[in-house]
Protein backbone atom coordinates (compact mmCIF):
# COMPACT_ATOMS: atom_id res chain seq x y z
CA UNK A 1 0.00 0.00 0.00
CA UNK A 2 1.10 3.25 -0.81
CA UNK A 3 2.33 5.83 1.87
CA UNK A 4 1.82 9.66 1.52
CA UNK A 5 3.70 11.41 4.05
CA UNK A 6 7.65 10.92 4.76
CA UNK A 7 6.97 10.22 8.60
CA UNK A 8 4.95 6.95 7.96
CA UNK A 9 7.77 6.16 5.19
CA UNK A 10 10.01 6.69 7.89
CA UNK A 11 8.30 4.47 10.34
CA UNK A 12 7.82 1.56 7.44
CA UNK A 13 11.93 1.59 6.76
CA UNK A 14 12.39 1.24 10.19
CA UNK A 15 10.17 -1.53 10.93
CA UNK A 16 12.01 -3.98 8.17
CA UNK A 17 15.16 -2.64 9.02
CA UNK A 18 16.12 -5.86 11.41
CA UNK A 19 17.38 -3.84 13.92
CA UNK A 20 16.91 -5.66 17.49
CA UNK A 21 14.70 -4.89 20.67
CA UNK A 22 17.03 -4.34 23.47
CA UNK A 23 21.25 -4.48 21.89
CA UNK A 24 22.81 -2.63 24.19
CA UNK A 25 22.56 -3.93 27.71
CA UNK A 26 20.96 -2.57 30.35
CA UNK A 27 23.14 -1.23 33.66
CA UNK A 28 22.23 -2.23 37.25
CA UNK A 29 21.72 0.91 38.36
CA UNK A 30 19.49 1.32 35.50
CA UNK A 31 17.78 -1.41 35.45
CA UNK A 32 16.72 -0.81 39.45
CA UNK A 33 15.76 2.55 38.14
CA UNK A 34 13.14 0.63 35.63
CA UNK A 35 12.10 -1.59 38.23
CA UNK A 36 10.92 1.09 40.79
CA UNK A 37 9.45 2.90 38.07
CA UNK A 38 7.42 0.02 37.16
CA UNK A 39 6.72 -0.33 40.76
CA UNK A 40 5.37 3.14 40.31
CA UNK A 41 3.31 2.72 37.32
CA UNK A 42 1.42 -0.36 38.89
CA UNK A 43 0.58 1.19 42.44
CA UNK A 44 -1.31 3.87 39.82
CA UNK A 45 -3.19 1.92 38.24
CA UNK A 46 -4.27 0.18 41.61
CA UNK A 47 -4.63 3.47 43.55
CA UNK A 48 -6.24 6.35 41.30
CA UNK A 49 -9.51 5.31 39.67
CA UNK A 50 -8.58 7.99 36.73
CA UNK A 51 -5.53 8.43 35.19
CA UNK A 52 -3.77 12.17 34.50
CA UNK A 53 0.02 12.27 34.41
CA UNK A 54 0.23 15.49 37.02
CA UNK A 55 -0.34 12.20 39.64
CA UNK A 56 2.01 12.04 42.43
CA UNK A 57 2.88 8.42 41.68
CA UNK A 58 3.03 8.88 38.02
CA UNK A 59 5.14 11.75 38.62
CA UNK A 60 7.15 8.85 40.24
CA UNK A 61 7.09 6.50 37.96
CA UNK A 62 8.39 9.07 34.84
CA UNK A 63 11.09 10.27 37.25
CA UNK A 64 12.30 6.47 36.92
CA UNK A 65 11.36 6.22 33.52
CA UNK A 66 13.97 9.29 32.72
CA UNK A 67 16.78 8.35 35.56
CA UNK A 68 17.22 5.07 33.72
CA UNK A 69 17.20 6.91 30.75
CA UNK A 70 19.92 8.85 31.61
CA UNK A 71 22.00 6.11 33.07
CA UNK A 72 21.52 4.07 30.08
CA UNK A 73 20.82 6.17 26.92
CA UNK A 74 21.56 4.10 24.29
CA UNK A 75 19.22 1.38 25.63
CA UNK A 76 15.87 0.88 24.18
CA UNK A 77 14.27 -0.70 27.37
CA UNK A 78 13.75 2.89 29.41
CA UNK A 79 12.19 4.30 25.75
CA UNK A 80 9.46 1.96 25.84
CA UNK A 81 8.47 2.57 29.49
CA UNK A 82 8.03 5.78 29.55
CA UNK A 83 6.31 5.66 25.87
CA UNK A 84 3.71 3.13 27.99
CA UNK A 85 3.63 4.94 31.01
CA UNK A 86 2.75 7.89 29.56
CA UNK A 87 0.05 6.65 27.52
CA UNK A 88 -1.77 4.94 30.55
CA UNK A 89 -1.34 7.93 32.50
CA UNK A 90 -3.44 9.79 29.33
CA UNK A 91 -0.38 12.14 28.82
CA UNK A 92 -0.68 11.80 24.83
CA UNK A 93 1.72 13.87 23.55
CA UNK A 94 4.57 12.98 25.13
CA UNK A 95 3.21 9.39 24.74
CA UNK A 96 3.30 9.80 20.90
CA UNK A 97 6.69 10.96 20.71
CA UNK A 98 8.35 8.76 22.92
CA UNK A 99 6.57 5.85 20.70
CA UNK A 100 7.98 7.20 17.35
CA UNK A 101 11.86 7.74 19.10
CA UNK A 102 11.25 4.28 19.97
CA UNK A 103 10.71 3.50 16.89
CA UNK A 104 13.10 5.61 15.11
CA UNK A 105 15.48 4.00 17.26
CA UNK A 106 14.75 0.52 16.14
CA UNK A 107 12.18 -1.05 18.50
CA UNK A 108 9.81 -3.59 16.97
CA UNK A 109 6.13 -2.72 17.53
CA UNK A 110 5.30 -5.71 15.20
CA UNK A 111 4.24 -8.89 17.47
CA UNK A 112 4.41 -6.24 20.54
CA UNK A 113 0.42 -6.25 21.35
CA UNK A 114 0.28 -4.20 24.35
CA UNK A 115 2.62 -1.43 22.45
CA UNK A 116 0.41 -1.51 19.32
CA UNK A 117 -2.72 -1.12 21.38
CA UNK A 118 -1.20 1.64 22.79
CA UNK A 119 0.19 3.66 20.12
CA UNK A 120 -3.37 3.03 18.65
CA UNK A 121 -5.28 4.33 21.80
CA UNK A 122 -2.83 7.73 22.10
CA UNK A 123 -2.79 8.08 17.91
CA UNK A 124 -6.50 8.07 17.93
CA UNK A 125 -7.22 10.79 20.93
CA UNK A 126 -4.40 13.12 19.02
CA UNK A 127 -5.62 11.99 15.22
CA UNK A 128 -9.30 13.06 16.12
CA UNK A 129 -7.95 16.12 18.65
CA UNK A 130 -6.44 17.26 15.38
CA UNK A 131 -9.41 16.56 13.04
CA UNK A 132 -11.98 18.17 15.00
CA UNK A 133 -9.81 21.68 15.66
CA UNK A 134 -9.66 21.49 11.39
CA UNK A 135 -5.86 20.69 11.16
CA UNK A 136 -6.79 17.62 8.49
CA UNK A 137 -3.48 17.29 7.61
CA UNK A 138 -1.60 16.69 10.94
CA UNK A 139 -4.83 14.53 11.53
CA UNK A 140 -3.23 12.40 8.31
CA UNK A 141 -0.14 12.47 9.77
CA UNK A 142 -1.31 10.21 13.11
CA UNK A 143 -3.83 8.30 11.01
CA UNK A 144 -1.07 7.24 8.82
CA UNK A 145 1.48 6.22 11.44
CA UNK A 146 -1.29 4.15 12.94
CA UNK A 147 -2.14 2.09 9.44
CA UNK A 148 1.59 1.46 9.58
CA UNK A 149 2.69 0.34 12.87
CA UNK A 150 -0.87 -1.41 13.81
CA UNK A 151 -1.84 -2.31 10.00
CA UNK A 152 -5.00 -4.44 11.64
CA UNK A 153 -6.56 -1.19 12.93
CA UNK A 154 -9.38 -0.54 11.17
CA UNK A 155 -10.13 2.70 12.72
CA UNK A 156 -6.82 3.98 11.18
CA UNK A 157 -7.40 2.95 7.92
CA UNK A 158 -11.11 4.28 7.80
CA UNK A 159 -10.10 8.05 9.07
CA UNK A 160 -7.37 7.75 6.68
CA UNK A 161 -9.69 6.99 3.42
CA UNK A 162 -12.34 9.46 5.30
CA UNK A 163 -9.85 12.49 5.21
CA UNK A 164 -8.37 11.77 1.88
CA UNK A 165 -11.57 11.79 0.45
CA UNK A 166 -12.94 14.81 2.00
CA UNK A 167 -9.71 16.80 1.07
CA UNK A 168 -10.29 15.96 -2.78
CA UNK A 169 -7.41 13.11 -2.82
CA UNK A 170 -9.54 10.21 -4.37
CA UNK A 171 -6.86 8.19 -5.32
CA UNK A 172 -4.94 8.10 -2.44
CA UNK A 173 -7.93 7.34 -0.55
CA UNK A 174 -8.16 4.18 -2.70
CA UNK A 175 -5.77 1.51 -0.29
CA UNK A 176 -7.13 2.68 2.66
CA UNK A 177 -10.56 1.96 1.96
CA UNK A 178 -9.26 -1.62 0.35
CA UNK A 179 -7.69 -2.32 3.55
CA UNK A 180 -10.90 -2.44 5.41
CA UNK A 181 -12.71 -4.42 2.96
CA UNK A 182 -9.69 -6.96 3.92
CA UNK A 183 -10.13 -6.67 7.83
CA UNK A 184 -13.88 -6.63 7.59
CA UNK A 185 -15.25 -7.84 4.17
CA UNK A 186 -19.00 -7.08 5.17
CA UNK A 187 -18.41 -3.45 5.67
CA UNK A 188 -20.88 -1.86 3.77
CA UNK A 189 -19.75 1.57 4.45
CA UNK A 190 -16.02 0.77 3.00
CA UNK A 191 -17.48 -0.68 -0.34
CA UNK A 192 -19.10 2.72 -0.55
CA UNK A 193 -16.69 4.64 -0.23
CA UNK A 194 -14.57 2.66 -2.01
CA UNK A 195 -16.34 2.93 -4.95
CA UNK A 196 -16.78 6.88 -4.55
CA UNK A 197 -13.37 7.17 -4.30
CA UNK A 198 -12.77 4.90 -7.21
CA UNK A 199 -15.39 7.25 -9.46
CA UNK A 200 -13.96 10.36 -7.94
CA UNK A 201 -10.57 9.31 -9.37
CA UNK A 202 -12.04 8.53 -12.38
CA UNK A 203 -14.42 11.37 -13.18
CA UNK A 204 -13.12 14.34 -10.86
CA UNK A 205 -14.43 14.77 -7.72
CA UNK A 206 -17.06 17.74 -8.49
CA UNK A 207 -18.36 15.90 -11.50
CA UNK A 208 -19.36 12.55 -9.07
CA UNK A 209 -20.53 15.00 -6.33
CA UNK A 210 -22.64 16.66 -8.84
CA UNK A 211 -24.12 13.28 -10.40
CA UNK A 212 -24.44 11.20 -7.05
CA UNK A 213 -26.81 14.85 -5.72
CA UNK A 214 -28.77 14.08 -9.12
CA UNK A 215 -29.64 10.47 -8.27
CA UNK A 216 -30.50 11.41 -4.76
CA UNK A 217 -33.02 14.45 -6.30
CA UNK A 218 -34.53 11.69 -9.05
CA UNK A 219 -35.16 9.20 -6.39
CA UNK A 220 -36.65 11.59 -4.53
CA UNK A 221 -39.04 12.61 -7.17
CA UNK A 222 -37.42 16.00 -7.80
CA UNK A 223 -36.89 15.90 -11.68
CA UNK A 224 -35.85 19.50 -13.04
CA UNK A 225 -33.43 19.73 -9.71
CA UNK A 226 -32.01 16.21 -10.64
CA UNK A 227 -31.12 17.46 -14.45
CA UNK A 228 -29.89 20.13 -13.45
CA UNK A 229 -27.28 18.18 -11.08
CA UNK A 230 -26.52 15.85 -13.51
CA UNK A 231 -25.81 18.71 -16.61
CA UNK A 232 -23.83 19.79 -14.04
CA UNK A 233 -21.88 16.96 -13.97
CA UNK A 234 -21.25 16.50 -17.72
CA UNK A 235 -20.45 20.65 -17.78
CA UNK A 236 -17.56 19.50 -14.92
CA UNK A 237 -16.87 16.08 -17.05
CA UNK A 238 -17.97 15.92 -20.34
CA UNK A 239 -16.23 12.42 -20.84
CA UNK A 240 -18.45 11.03 -17.95
CA UNK A 241 -21.14 8.33 -19.69
CA UNK A 242 -23.57 7.80 -16.59
CA UNK A 243 -23.87 11.62 -16.43
CA UNK A 244 -25.05 11.79 -19.93
CA UNK A 245 -26.85 8.65 -19.41
CA UNK A 246 -28.95 9.85 -16.36
CA UNK A 247 -29.33 13.46 -18.20
CA UNK A 248 -31.11 11.43 -20.94
CA UNK A 249 -33.41 9.09 -18.52
CA UNK A 250 -34.50 12.27 -16.94
CA UNK A 251 -35.44 13.99 -20.34
CA UNK A 252 -36.90 10.50 -21.30
CA UNK A 253 -39.59 10.60 -18.46
CA UNK A 254 -40.16 14.01 -18.57
CA UNK A 255 -41.51 13.22 -22.73
CA UNK A 256 -38.29 14.92 -24.00
CA UNK A 257 -37.29 12.88 -26.39
CA UNK A 258 -35.17 14.80 -28.59
CA UNK A 259 -33.52 16.17 -25.39
CA UNK A 260 -33.17 12.10 -24.18
CA UNK A 261 -31.85 10.74 -27.96
CA UNK A 262 -29.42 13.40 -27.79
CA UNK A 263 -28.02 12.72 -24.19
CA UNK A 264 -28.23 9.04 -24.69
CA UNK A 265 -26.35 9.40 -27.75
CA UNK A 266 -23.23 11.40 -26.02
CA UNK A 267 -23.10 8.22 -23.58
CA UNK A 268 -23.37 5.71 -26.07
CA UNK A 269 -20.48 7.21 -27.93
CA UNK A 270 -18.41 7.50 -24.19
CA UNK A 271 -19.26 3.71 -23.80
CA UNK A 272 -19.88 2.04 -27.06
CA UNK A 273 -20.11 -1.55 -25.22
CA UNK A 274 -23.23 -0.31 -23.61
CA UNK A 275 -26.61 -1.84 -24.77
CA UNK A 276 -28.74 0.44 -22.33
CA UNK A 277 -27.67 3.75 -23.68
CA UNK A 278 -28.03 2.64 -27.26
CA UNK A 279 -31.69 0.99 -27.11
CA UNK A 280 -32.62 4.11 -25.05
CA UNK A 281 -30.79 6.48 -27.74
CA UNK A 282 -32.86 4.63 -30.51
CA UNK A 283 -35.85 4.33 -28.68
CA UNK A 284 -36.26 8.17 -28.21
CA UNK A 285 -35.24 9.28 -31.25
CA UNK A 286 -38.37 7.19 -32.38
CA UNK A 287 -40.87 8.56 -29.92
CA UNK A 288 -39.59 11.92 -31.57
CA UNK A 289 -39.66 11.00 -34.70
CA UNK A 290 -43.40 10.29 -33.77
Amino acid sequence: MARLHPIALLLALVLTAGIGYGQVRLPDTAAEALAAGERYMAEALATYPRQYPDRQLWQRAFAEGRRAQSLAPDALEPVRFLAEAYSRSNWYGPAWNAWLEYVRRGGRVRGDQEAQRLIAEVGHELGYGAYSRGDTELALEYYFTIADLVPHDINAHVWSGRILIETERPEAAIPYWQRVLELDPGDVRAAYFLELARDQATWGTAAVTAFREGVALYEDGRLSEAAERFARATTRNPEYPQAWAWLGRVAFERGQYADARRHYARAAELEPGNQTYAYFRDEAARRAAN
